[in-house]
């Protein structure tokens, strides 16, 4: 395979297109110091492709090999990206309130989940809706980037060359979290992916980019794009929620993967009432940082305190730039319910400085997924944020073959993963975005932090306050049948 020499404003990369040269039975997970991980085509195939019907579909079966970092690229943002970042925030914020009412289908180790925990990766959600854009209509296209806040003259561009400095910059573990992302392009054997959005794919996604025999074998493409989802969480997510049948024709994925320890670990206390929302008091796990110097903020509407997670070279520990990431926990004051904070908390605008706190909250572990296409108006958070082209029209993805209808996005989910405990934090999402036929249907000073009532919390990049995940724990009786 040939290569290609990419310079970006802040690195000069060789990439490796496709997958190695000489063996394309090869594709790569992710980067981890600087080292890419590797394993065979046949640990994720489950499909039988057969031979090709269409003599013209040159099966597509590559992984578009990202920059390989000899260093940690710490993500450094200029002025205009600086304001794409807060625009992005203001679509995690606005996005997260309608989440938030969305159902909560959840499980632990195999047992339905008693205590409900939102928890969503904007981040992950940003990446798959920017993917799309490139397959839609003009119009779709718009809606996509007005929404994510790219509103400059070039914007389709702008996204692209932003994401991918972002995607550069997340996968190449910063301090001494494994963080990485990940995007992939499943299309129907029968269809040929036009050139300038496999293109797109390569150069800004750095898309695993497959053909897979949805309309003979659904259920061995979903298989295939579940054991690539399992493969890009460490196995935290394995099964995805989308549905994937004879109609499909494009599945576009992007994975988000956070894992690092503590700077400061929290220790063991035993369990406590925890009084939630609504209903009795639960008796919950919890566990404590006792008197340390934190970065905290005592307002009248509520505490906070910011924790960071460890890093793998020495520096002053009051060092702002010392840590590149952390999560913010925010504990309304009592009488002050999560519903009346969060609408109107501005987690870039939290007044943070050091100062000795003490924090008790729960362990968690939870997983679950959503529809962000909600059948019901108030709940489709897709369509809420202006996005709607994309469910009429997809034309600028895959060619029409020849006897099928129009195709149309059918469903944006996403699924997630939460472990939240003494040592560290390990979470993931995948997103999905599905392609379909369509059949005229509708688409589908001391601070005192005990958080022993609901409260939020948002895992975030320090040097630029990019918000990765959000969520937020609380005790809900749980559903019926969920």
């Amino acid at each position: 395979m040939k290569k290609r020499t990419l310079l970006l404003g802040f690195a000069a990369l060789t990439i490796s297109a496709a997958s190695f040269a000489g063996t394309p039975d090869k594709m790569q997970v992710w980067l981890k110091d600087g080292e890419p991980k590797i394993f065979d085509i046949d640990q994720v195939d489950s499909v039988t492709f057969g031979t090709y019907k269409n003599p013209e579909i040159t099966p597509l079966t590559e992984n578009f090999m990202p920059p390989k970092f000899a260093q940690p690229n710490p993500l450094v943002v200029n002025e205009q990206e600086q304001a794409f970042i807060r625009a992005n925030n203001e679509f995690a914020q606005k996005c997260y309130q309608i989440v938030r009412k969305l159902p909560k289908k959840q499980m632990t180790d195999g047992e339905a989940q008693p205590r409900p925990v939102h928890f969503f990766s904007p981040a992950s959600l940003n990446f798959a809706l920017g993917f799309c854009a490139n397959g839609a209509t003009e119009k779709g296209a718009k809606e996509i980037t007005d929404a994510l806040g790219f509103r400059t003259e070039n914007a389709l561009e702008d996204m692209n060359n932003f994401y991918q400095k972002l995607y550069c910059s997340l996968n190449s573990n910063v301090d001494s979290v494994d963080i990485h992302t990940a995007n992939a392009l499943w299309a129907d054997n029968k269809n040929n992916v036009l050139e300038n959005f496999l293109e797109t794919a390569r150069d800004k996604y750095y898309a695993t980019v497959r053909h897979l025999n949805f309309r003979e074998d659904p259920k061995g493409s979903k298989d295939t794009i579940n054991k690539w989802a399992a493969l890009m969480t460490n196995d935290c997510i394995k099964n995805l929620s989308v549905n994937i049948d004879t109609r499909t024709r494009l599945v576009l994925n992007n994975a988000c993967y956070f894992n690092a320890k503590w700077k400061i670990p929290f220790e063991p206390c035993g369990k406590s009432l925890f009084y939630g929302s609504v209903g009795d008091p639960e008796e919950t796990e919890f566990m404590r940082i006792e008197y340390a110097w934190m970065k905290c903020a005592k307002t009248d509407n509520y505490n906070a305190v910011s924790l960071d997670y460890s890093r793998n070279h020495t520096s002053d520990w009051e060092d702002e730039s010392s840590t590149a990431y952390s999560m913010i926990v925010v504990l309304p004051k009592e009488g002050l319910s999560l519903d009346e904070l969060l609408p109107t908390l501005q987690w870039d605008s939290i007044p943070l400085q050091y100062q000795s706190c003490e924090i008790r909250m729960p362990k968690i572990k939870v997983k679950g997924g959503y529809n962000l296409n909600d059948t019901t108006p108030e709940l489709n958070v897709i369509n809420s944020m202006g996005i709607k082209d994309i469910y009429e029209s997809f034309p600028n993805a895959i060619e029409l073959y020849p006897g099928d209808n129009p195709y149309a996005v059918s469903n944006v989910i996403q699924d997630y993963f939460l472990r939240v405990d003494e040592l560290g934090t390990e979470a993931a999402a995948v997103t999905t975005v599905e392609v379909v036929e369509t059949t005229g249907m509708p688409p589908a000073p001391y601070v005192d932090m005990f958080c022993n009532r609901p409260f939020a919390f948002a895992i975030r990049e320090n040097a630029t306050g990019l918000i990765l995940f959000m969520g937020e724990y609380d005790f809900v009786p749980q559903e019926e049948g969920n």
